[in-house]
């Protein structure tokens, strides 16, 4: 058990306080409804890794449909108004629209240590709120997407909840968060744009279906980067292929009206060109452990493998194992990640 559990009673909080403020009375009759909601765990533990270190674990709470815009703290506005610059049909009513309040963590390995831990990725903590939308056009062809990110660094909120967390089930205490990424507390921004394309689907293949996709994508902000990815899944699925972005999980898009019985199989690689990460080497604050550019890799590799299973009509289940090379050339720190997601996606 590690930091996931904490992030998960902060998210459980923000989830009471979006669901109280949400409207979810508008869907139709007889139907799944126009919005949905997903919780997703990440943690390199639900992918049976032993190092608690690196990205150590997250927690997800989405809100996806008119919900999402509606919200009262939703970021749609800021985004609707970023996209009207350059989107393909940005202001378009189809846009599908998320918000999405989130936890991360990032530690070194060794957490005993008070001292700065210089060969190591820092301690990194960000609570953060993003609203997304998705457009679609071509004839079904291509998808649009975007995201506007808000987030807090450093906060003494994640330190303290840790720590006392690790307390309390008599686990290390993480000893270093004086020396965290801007330690204080610092807001953070970041922007992101996709083009997502369906490169082939199949019917039938060996007695299931399958689809292929690519996509390109680049972010402004606190992880500054531009990448390309192909993506796939084969097996029983009634979802459109946009409907599923395992690649990133701050873009996971409504479910299709029904998912009974879906089960398949989805599977995708990536490599990216990286900027700046807020994460590794600080932003405008100070920070006491952080990493010059000359330390940090700049193209990266990724790889995704799940399976998602539609247990009703309007819930799902899906298990995600990310693997991530090295961000960091040498030390303690030049280590390969894996970390494994559980999404649970209930429609309304």
């Amino acid at each position: 058990m590690r930091f996931i559990s904490l992030s998960s009673l902060f998210g459980a909080c923000l989830c009471s306080g979006a669901i109280a403020q949400s409207s979810f009375d508008s869907a139709p009759s007889g139907g799944v409804g126009r919005n949905s909601w997903t919780f997703a765990l990440d943690n390199d533990f639900l992918a049976l890794s032993q190092r608690d270190a690196g990205y150590s674990g997250g927690f997800l709470f989405t809100i996806s449909g008119p919900a999402a815009a509606e919200n009262l703290v939703s970021l749609d506005p800021v985004l609707s108004f970023l996209d009207s610059w350059w989107l393909p049909g940005a202001t378009r009513t189809s846009s599908k629209t998320g918000l999405q309040f989130g936890a991360q963590a990032y530690t070194p390995e060794d957490k005993e240590s008070r001292a700065p831990i210089f060969d190591d990725r820092p301690y990194a903590g960000l609570f953060s709120l993003t609203s997304t939308r998705m457009t679609i056009v071509d004839a079904g062809q291509v998808a649009w997407s975007s995201a506007f990110t808000v987030g807090v660094l450093g906060t003494s909120l994640g330190k303290h909840l840790h720590r006392g967390f690790h307390q309390l089930i008599g686990s290390q205490k993480p000893n270093g968060y004086s020396h965290q990424i801007s330690e204080g507390g610092e807001p953070t921004l970041k922007y992101t744009a996709r083009r997502q394309g369906l490169l082939a689907k199949y019917r039938s293949v060996l007695g299931g279906r399958a689809d292929f996709k690519w996509g390109a994508e680049a972010s402004l902000g606190y992880i500054t980067e531009a990448s390309l990815m192909v993506s796939g899944r084969y097996g029983k699925f009634s979802t459109p292929w946009w409907s599923l972005y395992p690649e990133r999980s701050e873009y996971y898009a409504p479910p299709a009206t029904s998912i009974d019985g879906d089960f398949y199989l989805l599977y995708g690689a990536s490599t990216s060109l990286r900027g700046y990460n807020v994460l590794l080497q600080g932003q405008f604050r100070n920070s006491d452990v952080k990493l010059s550019s000359n330390q940090v890799e700049r193209v990266l590799g990724e790889a995704h493998l799940g399976v998602v299973w539609g247990i009703t009509r309007a819930t799902s289940l899906s298990y995600i194992v990310r693997f991530q090379t090295a961000e960091i050339k040498r030390g303690a720190g030049a280590r390969d990640t894996y970390v494994g997601s559980l999404y649970l996606n209930v429609g309304f």
